[in-house]
């Protein structure tokens, strides 16, 4: 794969929010993710319940419904929704689904080639997750699950290289805590390791 540095502008100034040109589909994304979020947060028997409340397809939408969605919106911009399309808050909500559509690697291998207008960090933890869904270790240490209450970095191609891995697509190194496999944090603390991070 080519390296993906060179056309990436992750400099904010570059991309203001006003010079967005597709609003609506900025809305769109922004809408899906955040109806979205309070299911991915809730545990599992009420995700369970919701689902069950409203129905297939109904008013908890699914993340095949998500990825088809961002697929239409590819096809009619002829590109990924990046920030001078839709803006910042937009472009990490596809990314957000495009992370989400694990059931068709190779949309998300297609995304991987369309990622200009995005962040080097967004273009590195999708590149992890397809890593990941297709059974090899990460190679820019973006993605970490919890196991046991401890949230632990997934698997690692190069741990030695990582943090060199990182600078050479402008991430900052990883934070020494999470290299060492199982740290346990507190959830508030952990959503800040976590962006940070990427």
């Amino acid at each position: 794969m080519r390296s993906r540095r060179a056309g990436f502008a992750d400099s904010p100034a570059a991309n203001a929010e006003a010079a967005v040109t597709h609003p609506a589909i900025a809305q769109d994304l922004i809408g899906r993710v955040s109806s979205a979020a309070a299911t991915w947060r809730a545990p599992l028997h009420q995700r369970a319940a919701r689902t069950a409340d409203h129905g297939v397809g109904d008013a908890v939408p699914s993340a095949a419904a998500d990825s088809r969605a961002l697929r239409r919106i590819v096809e009619r911009l002829g590109c990924w929704p990046g920030r001078t399309q839709v803006g910042d808050q937009a472009c990490q909500a596809a990314l957000v689904i495009a992370l989400a559509s694990g059931h068709d690697l190779h949309f998300q291998v297609t995304l991987l080639y369309l990622l200009h207008d995005a962040t080097t960090a967004q273009w590195a933890h999708l590149y992890d997750r397809r890593l990941a869904l297709s059974g090899l270790p990460q190679k820019y240490g973006t993605l970490y699950w919890l196991c046991d209450g401890r949230i632990e970095l997934h698997p690692l191609a190069d741990p030695a290289a990582l943090d060199t891995l990182r600078a050479g697509i402008g991430l900052p190194p990883q934070p020494s805590a999470l290299k060492q496999g199982s740290h346990l944090l507190e959830p508030s603390r952990w959503l800040l390791w976590k962006w940070h991070a990427a």
